[in-house]
């Protein structure tokens, strides 16, 4: 669905086939979506409070190597991914898959995201979640809260 949407909005605007494969490589390219500064020392400190990880991600390719090749793979115990799931965020199914493979209830899962209008709705199936700015540079450190909010029993 991803890539038809992207080559329906690329034909709209009257690119090529070519352009369109190249933009779309692009767009696809996990080089350009860098992890925040802080990401591998929060998932550290979460990990080392006893809270077990899920990546939760409205994505059209496979996190697991890029967090492999970045050093953070041994911090997530689960990835849950909309292309591999057909179903994305706001849909409850999906944050119900991602308690449902750590084993924990809703209630005591915490979701943190950066979009309101998708993340936000965990609440609806009684996540309590932490909204963060959105991510616009990967120099800004706005993960120092996860670790203040993540503490167990059940994280």
């Amino acid at each position: 669905m991803h890539r038809e949407a992207y080559f329906s909005v690329f034909a709209d605007a009257g690119l090529d086939g070519e352009l369109a494969e190249a933009l779309y490589a692009v767009e696809s390219d996990p080089g350009y979506n860098v992890f925040a500064v802080d990401v591998a020392e929060t998932l550290a400190a979460v990990v080392a409070r006893g809270c077990r990880v899920a990546v939760l991600s409205d994505i059209h390719f496979d996190l697991r190597p890029v967090f492999a090749e970045a050093g953070l793979g041994g911090f997530v115990d689960v990835f849950v991914l909309s292309f591999e799931r057909g179903v994305q965020k706001p849909d409850p199914a999906i944050f119900l898959a991602a308690v449902a493979e750590l084993g924990v209830e809703p209630g005591v899962a915490l979701m943190v995201g950066d979009r309101a209008s998708h993340d936000g709705a965990a609440v609806g199936v009684g996540m309590p979640t932490l909204l963060v700015p959105p991510l616009v540079d990967p120099r800004v450190r706005r993960l120092g809260l996860v670790v203040g909010v993540a503490a167990p029993p059940g994280c």
